[in-house]
C-alpha cells in the first residue's frame, strides 16, 4: 500500500517517498516505517506517534509498532483554569469563536464516576478506604511514553528537551508533563493497582 497525497479533497498521486511536507493518506505503519528507513538511511529509525485516543492511537502504535507514543489527554488541564492571553492584534469581531470566551476548564473527576486516575475501594470490615489506580491510569503509564494536555504545552521546548518517561521502574506519576494530575499526586503514598 502506498501513501497518497490528497489535494482539494481529491486523492492525487501515489507517493513512493514522503518527499514533500503535507498531509498523506492510505498508508500504513509498516509502509511508513519502510519509507523512513529509506529516507533516513537508518535500519531502525525512531518514530514518535502523537494521538488523543488510547484505543486507536496510543495502544496500537505502542503495541503493534513499538513506537514511542505521546498521549494528548485534555483532562490533564482539568487541574488548572486556563485562560487565553488577550491580544490587541485583531478586533473582537474578527476573532474565532473560541477566542471570545474563556474556555471552561475540563474536569478530571466526574460526579458519577469519580476520578479518571484514582479510585477508592472500601476496606474490609470497617477498615479505611484504599486508593488504587484506575484502569485508565494504568493504561496511560503502560502504553504511552509521556502524556501531555495539549501540543501547545510542549511547542516552545527545545528539540533536545529530555522528558521524564513512564517506565516499569519509575513512579506512576513520572511521564505526565508538565506535571501529574493532582488526584494522582495526592494518592501516591501507599498505592495499590487494580
Amino acid at each position: 500500500m502506498c501513501f497518497i497525497s490528497p489535494d482539494n479533497d481529491e486523492e492525487q498521486e501515489v507517493l513512493l517517498a514522503l518527499d514533500k511536507p503535507g498531509w498523506y493518506s492510505q498508508g500504513n505503519s509498516t509502509h511508513l516505517y519502510e519509507l523512513l528507513k529509506r529516507m533516513t538511511g537508518k535500519l531502525e529509525p525512531k518514530v514518535v506517534y502523537f494521538g488523543d485516543s488510547m484505543h486507536s492511537d496510543i495502544f496500537a502504535a505502542h503495541h503493534y509498532s513499538n513506537w514511542e507514543t505521546v498521549l494528548i489527554l485534555e483532562e490533564l488541564s482539568g487541574d488548572h483554569v486556563m485562560f487565553p492571553t488577550e491580544t490587541e492584534s485583531e478586533p473582537v469581531e474578527k476573532r474565532g469563536k473560541y477566542e471570545r470566551h474563556h474556555p471552561k476548564a475540563l474536569n478530571c473527576a466526574s460526579k458519577q464516576w469519580g476520578s479518571f486516575f484514582v479510585d477508592a475501594i472500601s476496606g474490609k470490615e470497617g477498615a479505611e478506604e484504599i486508593l488504587v489506580n484506575t484502569w485508565s491510569c494504568k493504561c496511560i503509564s503502560a502504553h504511552s511514553t509521556i502524556t501531555i494536555p495539549s501540543i501547545e504545552t510542549i511547542a516552545d521546548l527545545p528539540l533536545d528537551y529530555r522528558f521524564t518517561r513512564f517506565s516499569s521502574s519509575s513512579s506512576v506519576t513520572a511521564g505526565y508533563y508538565p506535571k501529574p494530575p493532582r488526584s494522582l499526586l495526592l494518592s501516591v503514598e501507599p498505592m495499590a493497582t487494580k
